[in-house]
């Protein structure tokens, strides 16, 4: 005679079984995923193994690596002549982009003093009223301190300002400008490593 056959079920207490064994079923599933959740993390903050080649064709694991990306002078230049050709150089139809453009490149920080800057400085309605087409030549560009967090660069150069609205204007802007760079992580959105954090301009010659 078979004894482990069940000819009779009874439904409720089946189903609070069952109820019981997907519950633990759902507590187990939850710790392997918070545990994947934690290593994922750990992973993500464990430094990356990078791996450079000799001039032999030998590979070597770089321990330092943080170190040795360092921001070179000409990617400082590069970052120079962009922002400073994006936040100076005044053109009646593209001014409101290259201002959008400069303020990317700036801390938040700056971004607040420059928008004040620009408001006191009634720099958007002379650009609108007098049809503004600047272009901006660089002389000189100086990295007066590079530290770990920071870049001090002195430029000097001046501007050609002309108008679209009346073809007879036109003035020259003799200026120096100094600037500090704030170093920040290197991302899509920040590909040069810095992002300008103080901003002063002097004029030498107006006219």
């Amino acid at each position: 005679m078979n004894t482990t056959s069940r000819k009779y079920y009874e439904v409720w207490g089946d189903t609070l079984n069952m109820l019981n064994f997907l519950k633990t079923i759902i507590i187990i599933l939850l710790f392997i995923i918070t545990g994947l959740v934690l290593l994922l993390r750990q992973s993500n903050n464990k430094p990356p193994l990078v791996i450079t080649v000799d001039k032999l064709g030998q590979p070597q694991a770089v321990k330092n690596w943080e170190s040795q990306v360092s921001i070179t002078v000409p990617e400082l230049s590069n970052f120079t002549q962009t922002f400073i050709d994006q936040f100076t150089a005044y053109d009646y139809y593209t001014y409101m982009e290259n201002f959008k453009k400069a303020f990317k490149l700036m801390t938040p920080d700056c971004q607040k003093k420059m928008d004040t800057y620009l408001a006191a400085n009634t720099v958007v309605d002379q650009i609108t009223q007098s049809q503004y087409k600047t272009k901006v030549v660089l002389s000189k560009i100086d990295i007066v301190k590079d530290s770990k967090y920071v870049v001090s660069v002195k430029v000097k150069g001046y501007r050609e300002v002309t108008s679209y609205l009346n073809p007879s204007f036109s003035k020259d802007i003799v200026f120096e400008t100094d600037l500090v760079y704030k170093k920040v992580p290197r991302t899509l959105e920040t590909p040069w490593g810095v992002l300008v954090d103080y901003y002063n301009e002097t004029i030498f010659k107006d006219k």
